[in-house]
């Protein structure tokens, strides 16, 4: 029997905590959500998650921090930075940093389902890769 795919969502509105775990049930995924960046990060461990939904703007801690800490985590948890406030450079940061996509709000229920299709096919790919030590070039960038 083959293992639930298992998701986390990192943001600081309960609307849309709520909307992302409606939306990924559907396809039967296991949703976990968190408020703020803190409270994931205090339960990641590695090989946990397979992908994450990420808010940029957060109280505490914003997107592009917590993505840093997930990929230093676990590298192959595929991270998707979501907002409603998109910039140039924080679409080229997260990016850089190892980002799968940067999601704009609002966003329809298929680019999640897009998104979560093609983290699993990168993980896959990367899975090949998996054994024999250096996880690539995920260095921080300052």
């Amino acid at each position: 029997m083959e293992q639930k795919v298992k998701i986390m969502v990192v943001d600081d509105e309960p609307s849309v905590l709520e909307s992302f775990k409606m939306i990924l049930k559907i396809k039967d995924y296991d949703v976990d959500t968190y408020p703020d960046g803190a409270s994931a990060l205090s339960v990641l461990k590695p090989n946990v998650y397979d992908m994450a939904f990420v808010d940029l703007k957060l109280p505490g801690m914003d997107g592009i921090e917590i993505l840093k800490r997930i990929k230093e985590t676990d590298p192959n948890v595929e991270v998707a930075i979501v907002t409603a406030y998109a910039t140039e450079s924080s679409h080229a940061n997260a990016i850089t940093l190892g980002a799968l996509e940067y999601l704009r709000k609002p966003f329809l229920m298929e680019e999640i389902y897009e998104l979560v299709e093609r983290g699993l096919r990168r993980r896959r790919a990367k899975g090949l890769k998996k054994e024999g030590g250096d996880a690539g070039p995920l260095s921080p960038i300052h």
